[in-house]
């Protein structure tokens, strides 16, 4: 799925962002990475915040047009993402829970186009919450949209 179109609605305002904060840090860091031929990342990082020491460990796997990530952090928190590429045309479609919250499932769909996006995403949970997204316009201009809308029981 290549990067063509105006980007995603989330997406609306990161360059700016990153650019007076990202890679900006008051704490220690201190982050080890390893890649293999295979399509498996490992990373590995501890930062110190305020005298204590958090720490997470990452693995990432890509094959084909798939890629699953797995992440522990300290807090005793596991985060899984499954992520398929082009099962339609210009599609992705992303499954995400973190745990021990399981009530955090989501599942989303992103559609990229040469002048349109739009995502569609679901909460898994009781009380679903449906959020949609589009963006119009190209690379160096968009506009864009977002509607959100939640199940209350």
């Amino acid at each position: 799925m290549a990067a063509k179109g105006p980007g995603l609605f989330s997406d609306i305002g990161k360059k700016a962002k990153d650019l007076l904060v990202k890679d900006y840090s008051t704490e220690q860091k201190v982050t080890v990475t390893s890649h293999s031929d295979t399509g498996l990342d490992l990373n590995s990082t501890v930062v110190k915040k305020g005298g204590l020491f958090y720490g997470n460990v990452a693995s990432n796997y890509k094959h084909k047009n798939a890629m699953v990530d797995f992440h522990v952090y300290t807090e005793s928190e596991v985060s899984t993402r499954f992520t398929i590429v082009d099962i339609l045309p210009s599609t992705k479609t992303i499954a995400s829970i973190k745990l021990p919250d399981y009530k955090s499932g989501k599942l989303e769909l992103q559609h990229l186009h040469e002048h349109t996006s739009f995502t569609a995403a679901i909460t898994l949970n009781q009380s679903p919450a449906i959020d949609f997204s589009a963006t119009i316009g190209t690379p160096s201009i968009a506009f864009g949209a977002e509607a959100l809308t939640k199940e209350t029981h």
